[in-house]
């Protein structure tokens, strides 16, 4: 009998002890899992991409779980500060409104807002001064939230070919950029470029340095009024205006051309610098923008062999990067 009570004393002692341990051991653990967010400040996140067409917005709780997004007006600080602002407020507004989240919501948020014209340092500042009501804002361009999308806070770089060009590359938070200095000063093999190198082989053919091609052609349909017109038209064009023309080459590159095969030679020979000389690391490539897949083609194959598909957009980034400022300031 003293034995058996021996026996049966131990088996409660060690059955508490166990019980004790199992929920020690899961109370610090989830202490350890809350401890992050109870000791932040923010309730939220917020992720803007702020470029000069539209500016889009998301918020997420602190976990990156999206809760709500909204798009607005034009953002590029340098072009409008104070039109900036407005569009950024408006589309934190629509967003918190879409998320159920109340206005007062954005005074407990970390936000993160990749906007054209950043790397201007009295564009931003200018910016600051129109800020009101937010609990913290962290400002970096839309090319930089982009890359940090695309390669999740990681090492990478990106190239960007639209109406104009750009890379950008991300060295352990150290920034490299190439070209995007503006058409048409700069910007060369983007979009814009493209056109205004059509029109240029135009204007030979007007002045009857050239033979006509179809590309030749199809420019001067542009212009029924003939070379007053075209040289009307230039003393205002804009970037997006020449970037219209770039289709009529890459078509007629397709067709045989042979001076839109010039240009395109051209083009191949100016990405393959720029872009050579952003990757010279090996550093992952992404490549973005209207022309990225037209612009894959041409390149050679030790630079396409470093391309990789963007993992996420602008808005991932700079939730991402609030992510991760939060934790290291908690």
């Amino acid at each position: 009998m003293a034995d058996f009570k021996k026996v049966l004393y131990w088996y409660c002692f060690l059955t508490v002890k166990v019980i004790f341990l199992v929920r020690f051991k899961t109370t610090l653990l989830c202490s350890s899992k809350r401890k992050p967010l109870m000791s932040s400040p923010y309730t939220h996140i917020i992720g803007i991409d702020g470029g000069g067409t539209q500016c889009r917005t998301r918020i997420a709780d602190l976990s990156g779980q999206t809760l709500g997004e909204a798009v607005s007006g034009s953002a590029n600080i340098f072009q409008n500060d104070s039109l900036a602002w407005h569009s950024v407020s408006h589309s934190i507004e629509l967003a918190l409104e879409r998320a159920k989240l109340p206005q007062d919501c954005i005074k407990r948020s970390y936000i993160v807002a990749g906007l054209a014209g950043a790397e201007v340092k009295s564009a931003v500042e200018s910016f600051k001064a129109h800020v009101q009501g937010v609990g913290h804002l962290d400002i970096l361009t839309d090319a930089q939230t982009a890359c940090l999308g695309a390669h999740q806070l990681n090492n990478g770089a990106i190239y960007i070919v639209g109406t104009g060009t750009v890379g950008l590359a991300n060295r352990n938070g150290k920034w490299q950029k190439l070209g995007g200095w503006g058409f048409p000063l700069n910007d060369e093999g983007g979009g814009a470029w493209l056109g205004m190198q059509a029109i240029k082989q135009a204007i030979k053919r007007h002045d009857r340095l050239i033979h006509s091609t179809p590309m030749t052609q199809k420019v001067w349909q542009q212009f029924p009024g003939g070379i007053d017109e075209l040289v009307a038209w230039s003393q205002h064009a804009s970037s997006g205006d020449y970037g219209k023309f770039a289709p009529i080459v890459t078509e007629a590159f397709a067709q045989g051309d042979e001076f839109a095969a010039l240009i395109i030679e051209d083009q191949k020979i100016i990405l393959t610098e720029q872009i050579t000389a952003l990757i010279s690391d090996e550093l992952p490539l992404s490549l973005m923008g209207g022309l990225a897949n037209w612009v894959k083609a041409l390149l050679p194959k030790t630079i396409q062999e470093q391309i990789h598909e963007p993992k996420g957009d602008a808005l991932n980034g700079a939730l991402l990067l609030a992510q991760q400022r939060i934790q290291r300031e908690h």
